[in-house]
């Protein structure tokens, strides 16, 4: 809400004195009152042509042609309210108090920069999954991208055209435009581009459960050295709600010296693809956008429409930051509602999967997700936490967001007491048995080759006696699996053979071509197989002599 006096006009003023002080570009309307400031109406330039066409006279009181009922709001509206409410025909709102006196107003600047987007060129700071996966669609679509990273060996590998991990189509869109629309660099000096787009992490403080905003504030220092008037700063990376006003732009405007809405823009643009489609989602999910301004905005809008078709504007830089969060801190909900469901059925001797396909067949309010060994990842596992941060700060109990993500920190702990208990019936100890993992990335489809949080890791790390343990990932290359101090064999063969115990940790779908009647006559029987994710049915493998079977949520 703006509340410049310059705007307000007496009704009794000549015509003439409105029409000069419609000259200023930024004065879409002025708001007539009278000596009390009580509100009248509203002037604009259209309204005095339609009143000199009518036969007013420039001499004539405002009156004779002002708009005697303008739209007006009080001080309870919000500023999103309000701006929902402006546009060209509705181009300055008035607000009032109780008395009808005008106390500040809203304004519709029609002056707009024409942004000419295509010939921008871009800075991407840190190209990892987002910020790569972005990159490669801006140079699709004809940009010229820049991408800054500090790690010398990812920028030395992208810049050979190696893929740093697994992304379906990023490898043909490397081949196509690295070293030609899109390059890698070290060296941010290189940079001196129209819109920097900032993608750096945001980790957890792990002992605090608090988001690390170090790498946003060096990303901001960059840019800020590097920054010109009438450029761009689009901040993607996950953060709390109020990072880019109160972190990023006192920053931007320190080391730049300029000042946001007037010299630069910023805007708040939040990552909403899923790893393993994010070059497709990327051109399909509406993007959400919350700028400084309107310009700011229409700027990063004017860049989205490249390539995505919907673009939503969720009214400024904090609620967009808060539309992150709650994606993922609801989706990180209903999956611990999951799995805290399975853990009562398993007490009730009741198979919850069969529950669960019943309860949302044909009911379209319920579409419950089945249970799995815990929620990690890089987003899941931390983002209900950076929510949390948000609600402390602002005294409201975090108990909710809290407890669902204990849920499914300890859904992995679940798993290695079911392999103990099943590991004991079959008369072995889980200290001495040689147990495989199935499935290390942190989700199977879409499939990806991410580690990152994993709850696979977390149930590896719950386990005795690494050297005894197998791990294999259709997708993860062998390098990083070994990497983890574990046996690593080539082939499913490889892993079920003299194995006391197989867990299947994600979802993948090539283990539906796995021919478990030869696998199965593999192991050191009696056996175990744990199937966490239920891609086989739970009577089929019960079927077979020497093996033991375990999953979560069934019987």
């Amino acid at each position: 809400m703006q509340s410049r006096t310059q705007t307000y006009i007496l009704k009794n003023k000549p015509i003439l004195d409105a029409l000069i002080r419609l000259k200023d570009p930024f004065q879409s309307a002025l708001i007539c009152v009278d000596e009390a400031n009580h509100l009248q109406g509203t002037i604009s330039e259209s309204n005095i042509r339609d009143g000199l066409i009518a036969g007013a006279n420039l001499n004539d009181p405002i009156t004779t042609v002002m708009n005697v009922a303008p739209i007006s709001v009080n001080e309870q509206v919000t500023n999103s309210e309000a701006t929902a409410l402006i546009s060209a025909q509705v181009n300055i709102l008035p607000v009032v108090d109780k008395d009808n006196v005008v106390v500040g107003y809203y304004n519709y600047r029609k002056k707009e920069p024409n942004f000419s987007i295509q010939n921008k060129t871009v800075t991407i700071l840190g190209v990892g999954y987002v910020g790569l996966t972005l990159g490669l669609t801006l140079a699709e679509q004809g940009f010229k991208v820049k991408g800054y990273d500090k790690n010398d060996a990812l920028v030395t590998q992208l810049n050979a055209k190696e893929a740093p991990f697994f992304e379906v189509g990023i490898g043909e869109l490397l081949d196509k435009n690295s070293g030609q629309n899109i390059c890698f660099t070290k060296n941010i000096d290189e940079a001196n581009s129209d819109i920097y787009i900032i993608t750096v992490g945001t980790p957890l403080i792990k002992s605090e459960k608090r988001p690390n905003i170090d790498y946003i504030r060096s990303a901001a220092t960059t840019i800020g050295q590097q920054l010109s008037k009438g450029d761009l700063v689009l901040l993607r990376s996950t953060v709390p709600v109020g990072c880019s006003r109160e972190v990023v732009l006192p920053v931007l405007e320190r080391e730049s010296g300029l000042k946001c809405g007037q010299d630069f823009y910023l805007a708040f643009a939040p990552e909403r693809t899923a790893e393993g489609v994010a070059l497709r989602e990327l051109y399909t999910n509406p993007q959400i956008i919350g700028g400084f301004d309107e310009n700011s905005f229409a700027y990063a809008k004017a860049l989205f429409q490249t390539f995505t078709p919907t673009v939503m504007n969720v009214g400024g830089l904090e609620a967009a930051e808060l539309c992150k969060l709650m994606d993922n801190t609801y989706r990180d909900h209903i999956f611990a509602y999951a799995n805290n469901i399975a853990e009562l059925a398993e007490k009730l001797g009741i198979n919850i999967h069969k529950l669960i396909k019943a309860v949302n067949f044909g009911y379209k309010r319920n579409q419950i997700p089945r249970p799995s060994p815990g929620v990690g990842g890089p987003c899941l596992s931390k983002d209900p936490y950076i929510l949390a941060s948000v609600f402390e700060r602002h005294q409201i109990e975090t108990n909710l967001l809290v407890a669902c993500r204990q849920v499914n920190e300890k859904a992995p702990f679940l798993i290695r007491e079911k392999l103990t208990k099943l590991l004991k019936q079959a008369g072995k100890d889980i200290e001495k048995a040689t147990i495989a993992l199935i499935g290390m990335a942190f989700k199977g489809d879409p499939e990806t080759s991410d580690l990152r949080d994993s709850t696979s890791l977390w149930v590896l790390d719950a386990l005795p006696n690494r050297s005894k343990i197998k791990v294999y990932d259709p997708v993860v290359k062998r390098k990083e699996l070994k990497a983890l101090g574990v046996l690593t064999p080539k082939s499913m063969k490889g892993v079920f053979k003299n194995t006391d115990a197989v867990i299947i940790l994600n979802n993948h779908k090539s283990y539906q071509k796995m021919n478990l009647t030869k696998l199965f006559s593999l192991m050191n029987k009696p056996a175990i197989f744990i199937d966490t994710w239920q891609n086989f049915s739970p009577l089929k493998i019960k079927q077979f002599n020497g093996i033991l079977y375990g999953g979560l949520g069934n019987v």
